[in-house]
């Protein structure tokens, strides 16, 4: 399955403003070293009450959903990142 949405739900800060350049980053790697382009949509949900629809606790923020799942919470390294990105796009 293709990368279709990614979304970070986070209050502003700078850890979720590390996980989009991250995400930026790790979108542009894959696209260099596959020759392709991705498309998706990214969203900032600011309020943590949103992370309730994921069943996933506020503390946990912030949350990393790609393709309507959470993949990721917390802080992930930039290389677990990337794996889980080269990991759903294969597919």
């Amino acid at each position: 399955m293709a990368i279709k949405t990614i979304e970070i739900i986070c209050t502003p800060c700078f850890k979720c403003e590390n996980i989009k350049r991250m995400i930026g980053e790790a979108v542009k790697a894959i696209e260099l070293q596959n020759k392709i382009k991705i498309v998706y949509d990214f969203k900032h949900t600011i309020h943590l009450r949103d992370v309730n629809r994921y069943s996933v606790n506020a503390s946990q923020a912030p949350v990393v959903i790609i393709n309507g799942k959470v993949e990721l919470t917390g802080q992930p390294l930039p290389a677990v990142l990337k794996n889980k990105l080269e990991a759903i796009n294969r597919y």
